[in-house]
């Protein structure tokens, strides 16, 4: 459902470069002996605790925008190890490993989503670099339009600004990168002495794995406890939500975000976005199998939804930046938009910003978004504020929309 800023700004199923952030692994370097750390939701890294430090594993494949998967799994090794012990040999099995020392007091981060889990762990004040100057936390915003802190460029977009990134001197760089033309500029990173933390948070095969990407910023921060329990509150919501949704008859929605190229839409069908969807107890029109080699969503034509999706009973039509759909021809053949039961996502919009909660937080508190979708599908649950939908009003949102 992240489908994404800047251009979707970059819309997502994206996993990316493992293989050379840092000094990479080219190869599956096995299982670590130890004692492996409970982290019951993601698919993408385990974490093993041995003689007083962890290791951390991180395998995913690049997945294009839409589209499926090219080459191998990639994948990378991490040490972390406590300051006040002796770190052990990066050799044999920790070959190859990126060694960070922990817990990390000076911290870069290049996308909207690390700057959200680090401000649940009260660590936000440590961030030294951040992608740009459309942070929605104001403070954040605030001290990179002022100089306090540097931009690096986000990591949809480009490499990070290695000048901007080496002056504030931290301790680890928290990397997305949607591009394996960024592989090289890593190794530079890793060679000026800044470990790379990469991050595949759109890559997790479900939505809650992406929540446990912040018990990893607990274990690099000493945030632990609060990552647990910021973990175990939002399962809980998760829970409670998915509960109340079981009470309701089942209705179908079709989630096809209007692309504005005048006859191209993005359809989720698959994976952590659709399981999501069908938790609020719904039949995911056009849905199919999981297959991690794919993205969430497909490229799909309007002819095909009129084909195979006009008898949805809801349909999300269009996300902050999409051009509105207005030919009132082709929507009159939909249930959806004949029955009212037609949203979009304003994605709650900063009031002063040119920024989104949905797209910082959003991907860490998928309660939020599955109550919406859950009032979205049953009107008797339509109670209180929504936080990220509304009812499609066919009115331009954004002065930048269009953007798809």
């Amino acid at each position: 459902m992240r489908h994404f800023r800047a251009t979707s700004l970059l819309p997502v199923g994206l996993s990316v470069c493992l293989a050379a952030c840092g000094p990479g692994l080219s190869h599956d370097p096995g299982p670590v002996e130890g004692k492996a750390l409970e982290m019951p939701y993601t698919g993408i890294f385990s974490v093993v605790e041995r003689d007083g430090y962890r290791v951390v594993d991180i395998e995913a494949s690049i997945v294009t925008w839409g589209g499926t998967a090219g080459g191998p799994p990639q994948r990378a090794r991490l040490v972390l190890v406590p300051r006040d012990i002796e770190p052990p040999a990066l050799s044999g099995e920790l070959a190859g490993a990126s060694l960070i020392r922990t817990p990390v007091e000076r911290i870069a981060v290049n996308d909207h989503p690390h700057e959200a889990m680090l401000r649940v762990l009260g660590v936000e004040d440590r961030i030294v670099a951040v992608g740009g100057s459309t942070s929605y936390d104001d403070d954040l915003r605030r001290k990179a339009r002022s100089g306090q802190i540097q931009q690096i460029g986000y990591g949809w977009h480009m490499p990070p600004t290695l000048d901007a990134l080496v002056a504030v001197r931290p301790d680890v760089l928290i990397a997305r990168m949607a591009d394996l033309t960024h592989t090289q500029h890593m190794e530079r990173v890793e060679s000026l002495g800044v470990p790379v933390v990469p991050t595949f948070i759109d890559a997790e095969p479900h939505y809650m794995g992406r929540v446990d990407w912040v018990r990893l910023m607990g274990l690099l921060t000493g945030k632990e406890a609060e990552a647990d329990a910021f973990v175990q509150m939002v399962a809980q919501e998760v829970d409670r939500l998915k509960s109340l949704a079981d009470g309701q008859p089942r209705r179908s929605i079709l989630w096809a975000w209007y692309r504005s190229a005048g006859n191209r839409w993005a359809v989720t069908q698959r994976n952590s976005d659709a399981a999501l969807l069908r938790d609020a107890n719904a039949e995911l029109v056009m849905g199919a199998e999981d297959d991690p080699e794919l993205d969430t969503f497909s490229d799909l034509s309007t002819e095909r939804l009129l084909r195979d999706a006009t008898d949805a009973d809801c349909w999300m039509i269009r996300d902050p930046l999409s051009s509105v759909f207005d030919d009132r021809a082709v929507l009159s053949r939909f249930k959806a938009y004949r029955e009212g039961c037609v949203f979009w996502e304003p994605g709650k919009r900063h009031p002063t910003a040119d920024s989104w909660e949905v797209w910082e937080m959003g991907d860490i508190r998928p309660d939020w978004r599955l109550g919406d979708v859950i009032k979205m599908l049953h009107p008797e649950l339509r109670d209180g504020d929504w936080r990220y939908l509304a009812p499609e009003t066919w009115e331009a949102g954004h002065g930048g929309a269009s953007q798809h």
